[in-house]
């Protein structure tokens, strides 16, 4: 566990530490644009629109990550609300994430006027590749952690002080703490499933498939339908080994699970629905118009 990469000594003192979840986020982000702008371009999708729409969902996905979790875990932030603004402590929750920064895209693809199923299989292409890195980020930080295992494939995470010796972390820890697992005085949580990596190993993997995919797809949204299924499925069976609790209400799923578990009937729904009709080529690759070939 690394929570911070490394300090940046300040002129005025002190020194500013660079969160390893937030720059893990940052860096995945960063890819994403890079290969989603080529990929939008070999589609007939203008990349300056292409990064205007990475733009857009960078900061409703924040926004809505940051709401969704907060609302899940209120009784915490209630009682700190100061912490509400800490991202660099974590804490984004990915489907409010991914509802949020849709919202955002459908609008804002709907005011420049492109074509929307077109334009969602070159973003959603990346998506995976994106989560990924955040999942790691989520392993440096301790959150998002598994049930307690004694498989050799489970991780212990330590505990972490503060300066006045003040228990802080890691979240692994705290929970286990707060649970009687451990005391105050371990060193070490008990070791429990490593979920996150589990996530950055089904995320890369999806990354491959729609990768291979996105240039053999039957007709244009066919690589949204996809991630859509499965994404939701690997979440599903990811949950199995989160530490999240089961809603009795909802079957005993997680929240988590019953979220995949509709993403997942929503796209096996859609995906059948454009197998059902003709298959749509391909789009030429975009050119830029001539008045910008002028100033270029």
């Amino acid at each position: 566990m690394h929570p911070y990469l490394f300090h940046i000594p300040l002129p005025w003192g002190g020194r500013f530490p660079v969160a390893s979840y937030g720059t893990m986020i940052l860096v995945g982000y960063l890819l994403c644009l890079w290969i989603g702008q080529k990929r939008g371009r070999r589609m007939g999708l203008d990349p300056l629109a292409m990064f205007d729409l990475f733009i857009v969902a960078l900061f409703a996905g924040i926004v809505g990550a940051r709401l969704f979790y907060v609302i899940e875990d209120w009784g915490t932030f209630a009682e700190h609300p100061w912490r509400i603004i800490r991202l660099d402590q974590g804490g984004l929750s990915f489907y409010g994430g991914l509802m949020a920064g849709l919202a955002g895209l459908l609008i804002s693809i709907w005011k420049k006027g492109m074509p929307l199923r077109p334009t969602l299989d070159a973003l959603v292409s990346v998506v995976p590749l994106g989560h990924a890195f955040g999942r790691m980020g989520c392993f440096l930080n301790g959150c998002c952690f598994g049930k307690v295992s004694d498989a050799w494939i489970g991780l212990r995470f330590p505990r972490v002080v503060n300066e006045a010796r003040e228990i802080i972390g890691c979240p692994v820890f705290t929970h286990h703490l707060e649970q009687n697992y451990v005391t105050a005085a371990d060193q070490w949580s008990l070791p429990v499933h490593p979920t996150q990596l589990y996530a950055v190993a089904y995320n890369l993997a999806i990354f491959a498939l729609l990768s291979y995919l996105l240039w053999r797809r039957w007709r244009a949204g066919e690589i949204a339908w996809l991630y859509a299924i499965f994404y939701g499925a690997a979440r599903y069976v990811n949950e199995f080994f989160r530490a999240n609790p089961p809603i009795p209400q909802l079957g005993g799923m997680t929240v988590f699970q019953a979220i995949s578990f509709a993403l997942v009937i929503f796209g096996f729904t859609m995906f059948l629905r454009g197998r059902l009709r003709p298959y749509e080529p391909l789009p030429e690759p975009w050119r830029p118009p001539p008045e910008r070939r002028g100033r270029s």
